[in-house]
């Protein structure tokens, strides 16, 4: 993750200086998608080496449900488990794209499409000469 950040914040300079948020955004989302990606992992080592007791209701699990599945999952569990972690994906998908400039592309390749087809309507052959 640090590496993806990196080069989006790298790649920056490619991007519009003002506003603040069209410069930095894509770096902004990718960081923090990071950050929650690995923020179940993180309660993971700190709860099996000790440093956070999961006995004072913070347990990914529930004590009074028998497996250990999605239906089980306590409050800390969801939050850290689905939210933290999907929405970090969400962030990092979004960044990622940003950076790529996907929107841009994608309507460069609607107008070509549509060159394309006004051509062929109107009789022409398409060649890639």
């Amino acid at each position: 993750m640090i590496g993806v950040t990196a080069y989006v914040a790298w790649s920056a300079k490619r991007r519009q200086p003002k506003p603040w948020w069209k410069h930095w955004g894509p770096t902004i989302l990718t960081a923090t998608s990071g950050l929650l990606i690995s923020a179940d992992l993180v309660r993971h080592v700190l709860q099996d080496t000790n440093v956070w007791p999961a006995d004072k209701g913070s347990a990914q699990y529930r004590k009074d449900c028998g497996h250990e599945n999605l239906a089980c999952l306590s409050a800390v569990g969801v939050l850290f488990t689905i939210v933290f972690t999907y929405s970090g994906f969400i962030l990092l998908a979004i960044g990622t794209l940003w950076n790529a400039n996907i929107q841009d592309k994608i309507k460069d390749i609607k107008a070509q499409w549509k060159a394309l087809r006004e051509g062929q309507a109107n009789g022409q052959a398409y060649s890639q000469a």
